[in-house]
């Protein structure tokens, strides 16, 4: 194998790693990634270490300080609104577009993505909850078809994933977080533009809005 492709390849693999202990809270934000730590940990050189900080970086998951170091983002309540702002503008859009495209297969592919939620309901997972809603919602903005709208949403997933871990201070159990997809999931059936509108706009931005509102001091301005 190519050498340069097998250094990406294990620098995309990283990369992937160091979201995951993200999103599983056990690295914080704002807080210093040490290049010869995570070289140890992962059993890698530095510069896989620095490959993949580089994708992080271009993900705006992480932040290169020159003199200082790499530190996890960390993401003030602007930060976060602006977030909010792009994905309820992409989704609200590509929620209504797809109204003409639910036929059965498309239908059948949504309710397969709610029964994986149900199941990790169940089980009491946050992080494959908070995936699956990610699944979700990335499958409707790509029925969409629009491709520009498509990349703009690629752009922001990683950011919206990631403050989707502030979620589960705001619903009160695991079962109130799917049962809110499924009444979105349940909207978008009566194929009426004025409800799912509504309905995409208020799952997003009024529990999003009610966490930053609540949570000033884990997400500081």
């Amino acid at each position: 194998m190519n050498d340069s492709i097998k250094q990406k390849s294990l620098g995309e693999l990283v990369a992937n790693e160091i979201r995951k202990s993200i999103w599983n809270k056990e690295l914080e934000f704002g807080q210093r990634l040490i290049e010869n730590d995570l070289s140890e940990k992962y059993d890698v050189s530095r510069s896989t270490i620095r490959d993949a900080l580089k994708i992080l970086e271009f993900e705006e998951l992480v932040i290169s300080k020159p003199r200082k170091g790499t530190y996890i983002s960390p993401f003030s309540n602007k930060d976060w609104r602006e977030i909010i702002e792009l994905r309820t503008m992409v989704e609200a859009y590509a929620f209504v577009k797809v109204i003409p495209k639910l036929e059965s297969e498309q239908i059948k592919k949504l309710e397969m993505i709610l029964e994986d939620m149900n199941i990790n309901t169940i089980n009491e997972n946050w992080n494959n909850l908070f995936d699956l809603d990610m699944k979700f919602h990335s499958y409707v903005v790509n029925l969409s078809g629009n491709s520009r709208v498509i990349r703009i949403y690629e752009s922001i997933q990683v950011q919206i994933r990631t403050f989707l871990v502030n979620l589960d201070k705001y619903y009160s159990n695991h079962q109130s977080f799917y049962e809110e997809q499924k009444e979105l999931f349940e909207t978008m059936l009566t194929k009426d533009p004025e409800l799912i509108d509504k309905k995409i706009r208020i799952h997003i931005e009024y529990v999003e809005g009610e966490l930053l509102a609540d949570d000033q001091n884990a997400i500081n301005d």
